[in-house]
């Protein structure tokens, strides 16, 4: 196979040559050469990029150095360039992105600097703060087709391996981290120093007279990770010394068996699919690992917070003892899943009040209701309201109970419970559906229905109500959807 990015070496070694070995530029090649490989030959750029996310410390600087010899030597096909992120979380901060500066131009490699600020009251680490901020800056940088480089090493996969493995993660977690995987819209990251420990780079460093900055943060112990690597790590090493390696090979097989899971929920997730919900007696037909791997893809389709297994199993168990008339749900974090007529509905998590008031209709003003969401006119003919008999001012509310009145098109007044069972609202949205009232007359329920007494003839001037940003409400909104949301449910 002919290669795109990197001139062919005249050593040309084994694509994995076994254990951790000693780093060379020429070895370093051969490593992103096998990487990149894996990109799509459909979507390769015709002069695909480089991009270097240059930190100043050891890994980023053998990084460069190396590719830059490549490229220097005429065995780099590609453009190659650099970017520093400045998080300004240190003083020395601007020392080290001139230090990055000066060693990308005494390579000759082109450079760019983003200063970012970093959210650190989001509820997350400083460590994955800092590492959001980074990633998103550098998405936005990065051209299509290009490919982000990160200094990943061996040691940092074992320490990646062993952190997520400690909270509990799945297989996903012993993947570690992917050798490639797309970034932002268009653009690809890869980690080319995978198969290399850092005693390596080191050595390769101290050959060439590198040198680099040593963040203070890295020695703080009350970080997992920098605990992992300066009290555990060592310990594993002196009792196993090809720990690294051993990790990185486990991590292959755990990336072949997520890619077998994957092919299996390709050809059984379209199958217990009902628009965006899952159909619970489809779903039981197949065996308990491949229920499990489905409503993970599921719920990650519709942008929602994974579930551990145990929340998986207790969705499982819930869902199918429940007696038919209930409706139960199983929560975690940031998402709940529901039981309704033979089908799993799934959403965001958390309670939002609506805002319940007068809305002045005459001046066509959107109304905010709850969660983003608004009521709005729209000039129509014969759909929706009548201009002429819709009051100046109407009152915005959710429902109390024992509301009734006269749908338009219907023969005898209705109770608003039943309507909206007869109309497929799902349960849980009933309570706060916006309910239009003029005085204590029900003028219109969301953009569901209308009163008679308010409802446009048929060649009347009239307003359309438009709720927005008011995600599924019926079965039939449901099933309309399409899975993967885009965008997700909120």
């Amino acid at each position: 196979m002919a290669r795109a990015f990197i001139a062919r070496p005249t050593d040309r070694r084994r694509a994995h040559p076994g254990p951790l070995h000693v780093f060379t530029p020429h070895r370093l090649a051969a490593s992103l050469d096998l990487v990149l490989a894996a990109i799509p030959q459909a979507r390769r750029e015709k002069s695909p990029g480089l991009c270097i996310a240059l930190s100043g410390g050891l890994d980023s600087t053998v990084l460069l150095v190396a590719l830059a010899q490549l490229a220097n030597a005429g065995s780099l096909a590609a453009r190659l360039r650099a970017i520093h992120v400045d998080h300004s979380l240190h003083p020395d901060s601007t020392q080290w992105s001139r230090a990055c500066r000066e060693l990308a131009a005494s390579h000759g490699v082109d450079f760019d600097e983003v200063r970012v600020a970093v959210n650190l009251d989001a509820g997350q680490s400083p460590e994955a703060a800092a590492r959001m901020a980074r990633y998103a800056a550098l998405a936005a940088r990065l051209e299509p087709g290009e490919v982000l480089l990160t200094a990943h090493h061996a040691d940092d996969q074992l320490e990646t391996i062993l952190l997520q493995w400690l909270r509990g993660g799945g297989l996903r977690s012993i993947a570690g981290m992917a050798p490639l995987g797309r970034f932002g819209a268009a653009a690809w990251h890869a980690r080319p120093l995978l198969e290399f420990t850092r005693d390596e780079l080191a050595a390769w460093a101290d050959t060439q007279g590198l040198r680099w900055h040593e963040d203070p943060s890295n020695l703080d112990r009350r970080f997992d990770r920098n605990y992992l690597r300066l009290e555990v790590l060592p310990a594993l090493r002196q009792r196993w010394p090809a720990v690294a390696a051993t990790a990185a090979r486990v991590a292959d097989y755990a990336r072949d068996a997520l890619e077998a899971e994957a092919a299996w929920v390709a050809d059984d997730l379209p199958r217990v699919l009902a628009g965006t919900a899952v159909e619970l007696d489809a779903l039981q037909t197949l065996p308990g690992p491949r229920q499990r791997a489905v409503l993970r893809a599921w719920l990650a389709g519709l942008g929602l917070p994974p579930a551990s297994a145990r929340n998986l199993a207790a969705l499982l168990r819930d869902m199918t003892v429940a007696a038919g008339d209930r409706i139960p749900e199983t929560r975690w974090p940031g998402a709940v899943v529901r039981r309704y007529r033979g089908r799993l509905h799934a959403e965001a998590a958390g309670t939002i009040a609506p805002n319940q008031g007068s809305w002045p209709t005459a001046g066509r003003e959107t109304y905010a209701w709850s969660g983003g969401s608004g009521i709005a006119l729209l000039p129509d003919v014969g759909a929706g309201l009548s201009r002429e008999r819709l009051p100046a001012r109407i009152d915005v509310r959710s429902r109390t109970g024992g509301e009734a009145f006269l749908p338009a098109g219907g023969a005898h007044h209705r109770p608003l419970r039943k309507w909206l069972q007869e109309h497929g609202v799902l349960p849980w949205r009933r309570e706060n559906l916006p309910l239009l009232f003029a005085g204590d007359r029900l003028v219109a329920v969301a953009d569901l229905g209308v009163a008679a007494e308010f409802a446009a003839r048929s060649d009347e001037p009239s307003w359309r109500i438009a709720w927005s940003e008011r995600g599924a409400v019926t079965e039939a909104d449901v099933l309309s959807s399409k899975w993967p949301a885009d965008p997700p449910i909120r």
